[in-house]
């Protein structure tokens, strides 16, 4: 049986395109949601690399996020283009997604928070760094900050995850500071859905760019996920200004999402922290 799927598969790509037999025949890790993990207690941070051996990388990894960013930076010239428009997108509260991260097909989940999904059609929300182009497959958000500025964390922060066609991952962290009230925030709070895990259609469409700074200076490093299976190699790129929420949209936004969903800043070790200016 196996053998004629095999060949069934050969002979699909003879006849047309092939582009699922990277996923027909990639692992799969979906350890992240298999097993119980948390922000406190028993199966915190500080424990994830105990809870399952698909999470070692959450105690031994050497390039794990999030991070610290410090004065000390090596400035490069930009190469970040941001292409997001007005989109249909559907929201989601303590929701899963599958990414392609190397030859790995793994499922992750972002730890009790809001989450917005792109459809798999809008190849135009992308964006391109240093020539390679990555889709946007979601966006959501971590109360307090996860990465901090030179030792601050923020209120908020939003994490748009791309994913490149070759099995890259890049990910736009974005500050969120208290201040003026947010739009685009305000109308994912009207839709916040009661249930966990299931999709709902948001009504009118959201621009991701609307939630990005007007400053597009940014600082890059490389870097893991920050829950589990805490797996490295994904290209991070943090914008070195904020946008501002309300103090109550924010508080509404911890308050559904549980309280905090952050993971404490990792060691830097090695790594080099570049950054550069685009305005």
């Amino acid at each position: 049986m196996k053998r004629k799927f095999r060949w069934w598969l050969i002979h699909a790509c003879i006849l047309g395109p092939c582009f699922f037999m990277h996923a027909a025949y990639a692992d799969v890790n979906e350890s992240g949601i298999k097993t119980s993990w948390g922000y406190k207690g028993n199966n915190g941070p500080e424990r994830w690399g105990q809870l399952a051996p698909a999470f070692i990388q959450c105690a031994k990894g050497k390039a794990q996020s999030p991070i610290s960013i410090v004065k000390k930076v090596n400035k490069i010239p930009g190469s970040l283009v941001i292409n997001y428009q007005s989109s249909p997108v559907s929201i989601k509260y303590d929701g899963n997604t599958s990414l392609m991260i190397g030859s790995t097909q793994t499922i992750i989940n972002d730890g009790h928070s809001m989450q917005i999904n792109f459809s798999h059609g809008q190849a135009n929300e992308n964006i391109k760094l240093n020539g390679v182009e990555y889709r946007l497959v979601q966006f959501h958000l971590h109360s307090p900050s996860e990465n901090e500025l030179r030792g601050q964390n923020f209120p908020l922060e939003i994490h748009f995850v791309h994913q490149g066609s070759d099995g890259k991952v890049a990910v736009i962290g974005v500050f969120v500071k208290g201040g003026a009230a947010n739009p685009v925030l305000e109308n994912m709070i009207k839709q916040f859905p009661n249930d966990k895990g299931l999709e709902h259609p948001v009504q009118g469409s959201i621009n991701p760019a609307d939630l990005l700074p007007v400053k597009r200076d940014y600082y890059s490093f490389m870097g893991s996920l920050t829950t589990p299976p805490c797996t490295e190699g994904l290209q991070w790129i943090v914008m070195s200004d904020t946008i501002t929420a309300s103090p109550s949209q924010i508080l509404l936004f911890r308050k559904a999402m549980g309280g905090s969903n952050a993971r404490p800043v990792q060691p830097l070790n090695k790594r080099v922290i570049n950054y550069s200016a685009i305005n």
